[in-house]
């Protein structure tokens, strides 16, 4: 069975139990994983690898060069998603701002949020930090984070990281300081390093992947 719309798989879930082999496709990666986990995984005790599969997710460093090369567009929608964040909708020409994550500031009922920025090729330099400083004068994020995809040499990561501290931190707004201007690349959130903010409330979407038994 086919579904190229799976959603939350109930037509999926379905096949399996009357025995037929399935395939699914959704464009929202969030909505993807939380299928594998929570359906899959939790619900009907499969294993990825062996009772299923999940295809579209990059898991290495190639993978996620190969869908820079191929969707750059997608490329940022995944990596915004791989980091928590809600996707900015809105496609621009550079990139833009891609996306935002949002979290809760101590005693307060508004949000506050994370602008993201990410960068696929390999001329990354000092002018984009400098542009990101910007966006913490004019923006309403309390933080910025730049995100990636290839790793820096020795030298170029020494300069940026003494432009990330210039930013400074939060200070007093939450119960520890955060770093204003943060950088993260490919392999840091591959490994599970995201980016150091509070605790997040909303989550994005990303490309379209595959799921299939």
């Amino acid at each position: 069975m086919f579904d190229p719309f799976c959603g939350c798989a109930t037509t999926l879930e379905a096949a399996h139990r009357l025995n037929r082999k399935w395939t699914g496709i959704d464009i929202a990666i969030h909505a993807v994983k939380r299928v594998a986990k929570v359906r899959w995984q939790d619900r009907l005790r499969l294993v990825e690898g062996k009772d299923f599969v999940v295809d579209g997710v990059p898991r290495t460093l190639e993978g996620a060069r190969d869908l820079w090369q191929r969707d750059p567009y997608h490329f940022q929608k995944w990596a915004v998603e791989a980091v928590e964040g809600f996707v900015t909708t809105k496609q621009t020409a550079d990139g833009g701002l891609d996306g935002r994550l949002y979290f809760a500031r101590p005693n307060m009922d508004d949000l506050q949020s994370m602008a993201i920025e990410v960068k696929g090729g390999k001329n990354v330099g000092i002018a984009t930090l400098r542009a990101l400083r910007g966006v913490l004068e004019n923006d309403a994020a309390l933080i910025v984070g730049l995100l990636i995809l290839e790793p820096l040499g020795v030298t170029k990561e020494r300069n940026f990281h003494r432009f990330l501290a210039e930013a400074g931190d939060t200070q007093s707004t939450f119960a520890r300081p955060y770093p204003r201007l943060q950088l993260r690349t490919v392999v840091d959130i591959l490994n599970g390093k995201g980016f150091d903010v509070p605790g997040m409330v909303a989550r994005g979407t990303g490309q379209g992947v595959l799921l299939s038994l």
